[in-house]
């Protein structure tokens, strides 16, 4: 039998090996800025995530940028797809990640950091410890589809599913703020650390993907069920 997998990111996957139940928890709401925020030149771009480049990208051309940093293998594919030139993504999908590149002589840059608003800011407030100079421009704002988290909550109930992946600490948020621990017969799976560490507040028991991405998080599922 097939492990029949609730996928509840934005973006999903087709697969022949496993069944995919797509419930998006996030909707992706723009914020409107003045473009006049934005400074002529900056040192570094950091993309922390696909919906930042995918926004920002038609103000890309109002800027002069010397260097661009992504994070994760998907942000790096979309850059990939608008032609932006990417000069360093570290190995590490996260923000310690890339800080971990960072952390040699890296001071007095001016670095601006397009985001969501619910973005973690563990990264702007280093580098601003280093003496650089960064500018957080929030692009978007996560909102909860309470439908798809409802539909997804009576599925578990129905015990109509075998796999609950979670993509971000929102979407964690957006289920557990409205319903309980999900049953163990139930496997809950984190995309990575963080997002584990955020089910670990709601004290939901999970597994992290091998590869922090949601191909990695059906893989782990695969070889588990395998195994």
């Amino acid at each position: 039998m097939k492990p029949i997998i609730v996928v509840t990111s934005t973006r999903t996957v087709q697969r022949e090996d496993v069944e995919i139940r797509h419930y998006p928890f996030i909707d992706i709401v723009p914020i409107k800025f003045e473009q006049s925020c934005l400074k002529p030149h900056y040192d570094w771009l950091i993309f922390t995530s696909v919906n930042a480049i995918k926004i920002f990208e038609p103000y890309l051309n109002q800027i002069e940028v010397d260097r661009i940093a992504v994070i994760g293998t998907k942000t790096k594919k979309v850059a990939d797809q608008y032609n932006v030139p990417v000069d360093l993504m570290p190995d590490s999908f996260t923000q310690e990640g890339l800080l971990q590149e960072f952390k040699d002589p890296f001071t007095n840059q001016s670095i601006l950091i397009p985001c969501s608003k619910q973005s973690r800011d563990k990264l702007a407030k280093e580098l601003m410890k280093w003496d650089n100079q960064v500018q957080v421009l929030h692009l978007y704002e996560p909102v909860t589809n309470i439908e798809n988290v409802k539909k997804v909550h009576e599925l578990i109930q129905q015990q109509e599913v075998t796999h609950v992946t979670f993509s971000s600490s929102s979407a964690v948020s957006s289920y557990f703020d409205n319903y309980h621990r999900i049953p163990d017969s139930v496997e809950v799976y984190a995309i990575g650390a963080i997002t584990e560490r955020k089910l670990n507040t709601y004290h939901q028991p999970s597994k992290v993907a091998e590869e922090y991405t949601l191909e990695g998080m059906i893989n782990t599922i695969l070889k588990e069920v395998k195994s």
